[in-house]
């Protein structure tokens, strides 16, 4: 499993430097350009606390899952298709104008490289350059998402240690809930692989070991307004449109513990820039 990043909420000396108040919030990609790639398209949002980041990328081309309630239930070509999406949190560490988002959990298999941009911010927008690789990412930041922060581990739900690693990121009134797979993805040496759909067509899978790799949840909603508490958007589609979380029900209880709820679930903090509740 992807190495775990720790830190004692009550050191800060052990604490990453927290990023500017520019960079938080959610936001929303409206462009990607490469040297062989224009992207307008794809649904991409990034939640930013002040240490903490958490990432969401669905293509464009996502295929119909109507009927589907479960990865079990999806045929291949939508199987094949879950594989290219993308997703990521972790610790964000800025530099003057230069942000390195250090992945702790990763849809995709570790590339080896580090995920650097030159940020220019101006407003409500900002622009990345990478520094390490040939991109330009424009991002426009979600009004609903200005206000408080957080940025919470799971410790418990219903009663027991969780049975994977998770995260709940809120930035206003967003949030992006994080779910690590079962089990981690293999390891293989060949360069050749350099994405989760490589990684399927080197190892070629049985169908058991597939829907385990593509059980990795990122999750994408809104605490209040017309669906309030609900996953807009998921890199696994029959969770859309579900309940997360009924809003106002997480209480902070001291300086590290947040509980949901009738104690369903206790989160421990993170980050937190927020009331008592949200």
């Amino acid at each position: 499993m992807t190495a775990r990043i720790r830190f004692n909420p009550d050191d800060t000396a052990d604490q990453p430097a927290p990023v500017p108040d520019a960079y938080l919030g959610v936001w929303r990609r409206t462009r990607l350009e490469t040297p062989t790639l224009l992207d307008t398209r794809s649904q991409v949002l990034w939640l930013q606390t002040p240490r903490w980041h958490a990432d969401l990328r669905i293509p464009a081309d996502r295929p119909d899952f109507s009927g589907v309630n479960s990865l079990a239930h999806c045929d291949d070509a939508q199987l094949a298709w879950l594989a290219t999406q993308q997703g990521f949190c972790g610790v964000t560490q800025v530099d003057g104008d230069r942000c390195i988002w250090h992945r702790q959990m990763d849809f995709q298999p570790a590339s080896g490289s580090r995920d650097i941009g030159r940020m220019a911010f101006d407003g409500e927008r900002v622009t990345e350059t990478g520094i390490e690789a040939d991109y330009l990412e424009n991002w426009a930041r979600l009004p609903e998402s200005r206000g408080g922060t957080a940025a919470l581990e799971l410790l418990v739900e219903a009663g027991e240690l969780p049975a994977c690693p998770a995260w709940l990121f809120v930035a206003g009134d967003c949030f992006i809930y994080v779910r690590a797979r079962p089990h981690p993805l293999p390891t293989v040496q060949r360069h050749s692989v350099v994405d989760l759909a490589g990684l399927v067509a080197e190892v070629r899978p049985s169908r058991a070991q597939l829907l385990d790799w593509l059980n990795m949840e990122i999750s994408f909603g809104y605490l209040n307004g017309p669906a309030p508490g609900r996953i807009e958007h998921s890199t696994l589609p029959f969770r859309e449109g579900q309940r997360f979380m009924r809003p106002r029900t997480l209480q902070r209880h001291g300086h590290q513990l947040a509980v949901e709820g009738d104690n369903a679930r206790r989160w421990m903090i993170l980050d937190w820039r927020l009331g008592p509740s949200l």
